[in-house]
């Protein structure tokens, strides 16, 4: 599907609304990538993201999500930019494996210079005073959200953590101001990691994401925000770079704790020593 041929053919039917999105969509396709559906309709002069919802439903998509998606697969050079940008069909393995390891290693110091240290103390504060801490995070963000659960649970917080939607509802429903929600997701666009933060501020329950788009729906509903600073595209479902410097930012947040509280010492060579003993 070549949602940009699309747009030429059908432009004659937009509304007026519409054909303002669609011109800034042809002349800057590279930069709708990297935008909010909120930073598009404020390109494009319309009353509201209600427009762009319009503009893509009447391309036949269902999501901004799933436009942007469709859009990068129309303006890539290459069949691999999708997968790894700077990675071509000519590359030998060792090139590849270069280019892999350099993007990841850059994205960490990219985030590092960037990040708001205020906003890591800040969370590092919500994480001590929290009665429970729930995490959630789908797919890649799934791994991260469980690798986050374990580490604090090694040294004494008492965790939540589930990639069904279901348990998450039902955890949400018998928690409290004490609790935190910390929430996983590249985009910051994943429905239900957005409904649920939504729900939780309603509750007046405290909300931390970790997501690479600090503009995103998600932002809107957190009360700290840390954002991971990497050259890929905003729109790929299987986030590579991202998720490393995701587990980065946690690692900090749980060294921090840890290194203040005598405490989660002792927990976490109790863990040690109960996890020894599973072991030969």
């Amino acid at each position: 599907m070549d949602v940009i041929q699309m747009i030429k053919e059908k432009y004659d039917e937009f509304t007026n609304a519409e054909k303002q999105i669609a011109d800034v969509i042809l002349s800057d396709p590279g930069g709708v990538i990297e935008s909010s559906i909120s930073d598009l309709s404020k390109k494009a002069g319309v009353k509201s993201e209600a427009s762009v919802v319009k503009f893509y439903k009447k391309l036949g998509l269902n999501s901004f999500q799933q436009f942007k998606v469709i859009l990068v697969q129309s303006i890539s050079r290459a069949p691999l930019e999708i997968v790894y940008e700077d990675v071509s069909t000519e590359d030998d393995t060792r090139t590849i494996t270069e280019k892999i390891f350099k993007a990841t290693v850059r994205a960490i110091l990219d985030t590092l210079n960037s990040i708001d240290v205020e906003s890591i103390k800040k969370a590092v504060e919500m994480f001590r005073e929290a009665r429970r801490i729930i995490f959630i995070g789908f797919a890649a963000s799934a791994a991260v959200a469980f690798d986050a659960f374990h580490k604090f649970t090694r040294i004494g917080k008492n965790c939540l953590f589930s990639n069904d939607e279901h348990i998450i509802a039902t955890i949400l429903a018998t928690a409290s101001p004490g609790d935190l929600l910390v929430a996983v997701s590249h985009t910051g666009e994943t429905i239900s990691v957005v409904n649920f933060a939504r729900k939780a501020r309603e509750m007046r329950i405290p909300v931390v994401a970790i997501t690479g788009n600090k503009k995103s729906t998600l932002a809107k509903y957190s009360d700290v925000v840390l954002v991971t600073n990497t050259k890929e595209t905003k729109i790929r479902t299987d986030a590579m770079t991202s998720r490393i410097v995701q587990l980065v930012i946690l690692d900090t947040i749980y060294t921090l704790l840890a290194a203040r509280d005598p405490k989660a010492i002792e927990n976490l060579n109790k863990s040690r020593l109960s996890v020894s003993e599973l072991k030969y």
